[in-house]
């Protein structure tokens, strides 16, 4: 693979990894939020917004398409620019799938 084309491909892969952990660590802020506001309000009726749910998915997907591409691309390649992607990449991942769990976690009323 020439050198350029996998650089910019690396590049490419990186930008949706820490696109997706990003986006999650919005959600995840939006969602330490609204815990704030309902424990300062005592209203368990406060819910997040639908986009935040959206972006939470998106993060996933953005991490899930990055250990895709980088399966296709550099999928027999062991250098280790490679290989710290592929560990980076899951990791990734794992963070946004707690990212999304946390998000679909309801916390419930505040004790009042």
């Amino acid at each position: 693979m020439g050198g350029s084309s996998g650089r910019r491909r690396q590049l490419l892969v990186f930008g949706l990894m820490v696109a997706g952990v990003v986006v999650a660590l919005l959600c995840v802020n939006a969602e330490a939020e609204l815990v704030r506001r309902r424990s300062a309000s005592c209203d368990g009726s406060l819910g997040l917004p639908m986009s935040v749910d959206v972006l939470s998915v998106i993060g996933v997907l953005a991490g899930l398409a990055a250990i895709v591409l980088l399966g296709r691309w550099f999928g027999r390649d062991r250098r280790a620019i490679v290989t710290v992607l592929f560990v980076t990449a899951v990791a990734g991942v794992v963070f946004e799938l707690f990212a999304l769990v946390t998000v679909f976690h309801d916390p419930g009323a505040p004790v009042c």
